[in-house]
């Protein structure tokens, strides 16, 4: 059930190539074998218990021509969230989250913020191919699914989530089931094209 990896097609892959591209000061360069062995010792200049290689930045370019469906491992993308100035993964996330939703740059996306709801209100969200679950607000950026249908997440289980943005996938921390026992750190919900959500308030207007 734990999530170690992200499919590397995803659009904040995509991001985090750019930023760290122009961390390494490449921001315009097409890059070569040598840059790669570059990016790497820069990498370990500022972080020198990362380990990182070169052979893995590669991958992570598709310098090498691996499958868009490959994936990366979280201990990669938290190491190279922290190259380019964040905590970790769900950080890098978290600011991109508030960029897309707020319009900065070329993206813009629907967006509901867990601070915006009162507790027990609900929110319904769907995904890639006939998945959907019913979510209900417990307080401090927390929910419970209280309703599920084709997915591997239960009925019971919870998690913490700041946002909810039209389709872009959606990264929850500390999945709990219904016992309390920690499932995954991190999960992913809607890989594949990101989520739809409809505000279920008595008072608001479902999304679209």
């Amino acid at each position: 059930m734990a999530t170690t990896s992200v499919l590397r097609n995803i659009i904040e892959i995509d991001l985090l190539r750019k930023d760290i591209k122009e961390t390494a000061g490449m921001k315009d360069k097409t890059l070569s074998p040598s840059d790669f062995d570059l990016i790497q010792q820069k990498i370990k200049d500022k972080l020198p218990q990362a380990a990182i290689n070169a052979k893995t930045l590669k991958r992570l370019f598709g310098y090498d021509k691996t499958s868009a469906e490959s994936r990366v491992r979280l201990y990669t993308l938290d190491i190279l969230s922290q190259y380019v100035g964040y905590e970790n993964w769900s950080d890098y996330l978290e600011h991109l989250y508030i960029m897309m939703a707020s319009g900065s740059g070329s993206f813009r996306g629907k967006k509901i913020k867990a601070d915006d709801l009162k507790i027990g209100d609900t929110l319904q969200i769907s995904w890639w191919p006939n998945r959907k679950s019913t979510l209900k607000y417990l307080g401090n950026q927390r929910f419970e699914i209280i309703e599920t249908e084709n997915s591997k997440w239960q009925v019971g289980d919870t998690f913490s989530c700041k946002h909810f943005i039209m389709k872009i996938p959606l990264f929850v921390d500390n999945l709990t089931d219904k016992d309390g026992v920690l499932k995954s750190e991190m999960y992913v919900v809607g890989e594949g094209g990101g989520i739809k959500w409809k505000d279920t308030r008595k008072s608001n207007t479902p999304g679209t």
